[in-house]
């Protein structure tokens, strides 16, 4: 090659890379956007796409419009989506009923029996399987043997305390399936139900060793319900702002909310207009017993608001008859459901009332 075709070509190669450099240079700049073939759409590295998310005002970004199932574009104006509704669990009274099962099967469970401490033990283990911290409070008995309340609580959004408990012992020579096997189920029930969706107000379960007679004093029983209260500290007692006793939940024509009549009735009042709301046939009827014939007793004395909830007449209860066989799971779902959408209903407001008393 001679001299001046060497020339040429270096030319050439130069032209070639001061050419390459001004097109991406253009397109760096957003300049050559017009010769690009075909009308292309804008490249990544565009003026639009590098600039200071500082200079973007959020108010004026246009919106970004999502697609339909058929991918057309939905107006973000016209897309009122309703949200989708959390399913809440309901009252399972088969559930409830693998326990009343369970708890027969210890037999007689007389106060500070051998089949008593079984059968505590077995509350205690199911409430820590449901996840909650059990704690079980022993105390001694007119005969010298010792009793025991098994403990769980379910903290809600509020300091204020609702108690739900219900006596674990029999009457010999009974297996207690309805009296009170029933009760002591639903509460471990709403103890699951209410672990997986806590409500405003804390939730106090209570399994009460012994309130049944011992010996020949009708006014020897309810030791468990009565020790738990007496120890209840004066800020504990201002913080419970009721209790309801399920005792005796299986079986019966009739519903009743029940109190001594000697103590504040609102949260009986509010009860009984729950029941009418779930349409819950139920009425109040009064405890007539001296001494009260149910756990609510030494809570509605300490001037706290009260319910007893019961099914009745069993003519089986305190004999051999009142085993599992005999009892309606219907009456079991009734009195489950209206516990269960009565402590979901009570809110800062009500707990306020029954605070005040």
């Amino acid at each position: 090659m001679t001299v001046r075709g060497r020339v040429l070509a270096v030319v050439a190669v130069v032209l070639v890379v001061l050419a390459s450099a001004a097109v991406t240079l253009a397109l760096l700049r957003g300049d050559g956007l017009a010769g690009l073939p075909g009308g292309a759409a804008e490249p990544a590295g565009s003026a639009e796409s590098t600039r200071s998310l500082d200079s973007v005002d959020p108010a004026n970004a246009p919106p970004i419009a999502s697609q339909d199932a058929t991918g057309s574009a939905i107006d973000p104006a016209t897309d009122q989506r309703t949200p989708t509704a959390v399913e809440l669990r309901e009252f399972d009274a088969a559930a409830a009923m693998i326990d009343v099962r369970a708890l027969e099967a210890f037999g007689v469970r007389g106060g500070g029996s051998a089949a008593e401490a079984e059968a505590a033990e077995y509350l205690r283990s199911r409430l820590v399987e449901i996840g909650l911290a059990a704690r079980v409070e022993e105390f001694e008995l007119p005969n010298g043997t010792t009793s025991r309340n098994v403990i769980a609580r379910v903290a809600g959004s509020d300091d204020a305390v609702l108690v739900l408990g219900g006596h674990y012992d029999t009457k010999p020579p009974s297996p207690g399936a309805n009296d009170n096997a029933s009760g002591c189920a639903a509460l471990l029930e709403l103890a699951a139900i209410l672990a997986e969706d806590p409500v405003v107000p804390t939730v106090e379960f209570v399994f009460f060793g012994s309130e049944e007679i011992i010996g020949g004093d009708p006014n020897d029983h309810h030791f468990g319900s009565r020790y738990r209260v007496s120890q209840l500290s004066a800020a504990e007692r201002d913080a419970t702002a009721g209790m309801i006793s399920v005792d005796m939940i299986g079986y019966g024509p009739d519903f009743h909310s029940r109190t001594m009549g000697r103590g504040p009735q609102m949260l009986s009042d509010m009860l009984l207009a729950r029941a009418r709301d779930l349409g819950i046939p139920m009425t109040y009827r009064r405890d007539p017993g001296s001494s009260g014939w149910s756990d609510h007793e030494s809570y509605e004395l300490a001037g706290i608001p009260v319910s007893w909830i019961e099914w009745r007449d069993d003519p089986v209860y305190h004999t051999a008859g009142d085993t599992s066989g005999h009892l309606s799971t219907s009456k079991i779902a009734a009195a489950g459901t209206l516990v269960l959408e009565f402590a979901r209903g009570l809110d800062e407001e009500d707990l306020a009332t029954l605070l005040a008393r």
